[in-house]
C-alpha cells in the first residue's frame, strides 16, 4: 500500500475539507467548554459545605411540544444568619419534591453575594458534562472520519 501524504491540498475554499473542520474545531470548543464545567463541579463536589435546604417553590422554564410546563426547583438555604434562594440547573415537568421538601444542597463561599449552590446530586452536577461530552464526541469521531477519508480529487 503506497501511503503519500506530499499531494495533500488543503484548499480552504472546498467544503469537504472546510466542513470536517467545522465538526472537529466545535467538538474541541465542546470539550473546552465540559472541562471548565467539570472542573467547577468537582471543585464544589469536594471543597463544598453539604446542608439542607427548603424547596419554596418552582419556576417555569419553558413547555415542550405539547404544552407542558417544566419547573425548575427553587430552593432556600439557611446556614447561620445567611439566607439565600437559588434554582437548580435541571428541571421537570413533575418535579420530585414538593414546596416544603428538605433537599440536599451543597454550598461555597465565594466572592460574591450569593454562594455558590446547587442540589448534591450528581445529576445536578455532571448531566450537563455527560450530555456535551457525548455530543462533542460525535463531532470529533465524524470530523476526524471525513478528514481521514478526504481526497481533494473526488
Amino acid at each position: 500500500m503506497n501511503l503519500t501524504f506530499s499531494a495533500l491540498s488543503l484548499d480552504w475554499t472546498n467544503p469537504k475539507f472546510l466542513v470536517p473542520l467545522v465538526f472537529v474545531g466545535i467538538g474541541f470548543g465542546i470539550l473546552v467548554y465540559i472541562l471548565k464545567i467539570s472542573i467547577a463541579s468537582i471543585h464544589l463536589k469536594r471543597k463544598g459545605t453539604k446542608t439542607k435546604g427548603t424547596v419554596v417553590g418552582y419556576k417555569d422554564v419553558g413547555a415542550d411540544k405539547y404544552g407542558k410546563k417544566s419547573k425548575a426547583l427553587l430552593v432556600r438555604v439557611e446556614v447561620g444568619m445567611n439566607v439565600w434562594e437559588f434554582q437548580s440547573l435541571l428541571y421537570w415537568v413533575v418535579p420530585p419534591y414538593s414546596v416544603g421538601d428538605t433537599v440536599p444542597v451543597l454550598y461555597l463561599i465565594t466572592n460574591s453575594e450569593i454562594p455558590t449552590s446547587r442540589l448534591d446530586n450528581w445529576e445536578e452536577l455532571f448531566a450537563d458534562a455527560i450530555l456535551l461530552g457525548a455530543i462533542a464526541l460525535v463531532l470529533l469521531v465524524l470530523g476526524s472520519l471525513l478528514l481521514f477519508n478526504y481526497n481533494p480529487d473526488v
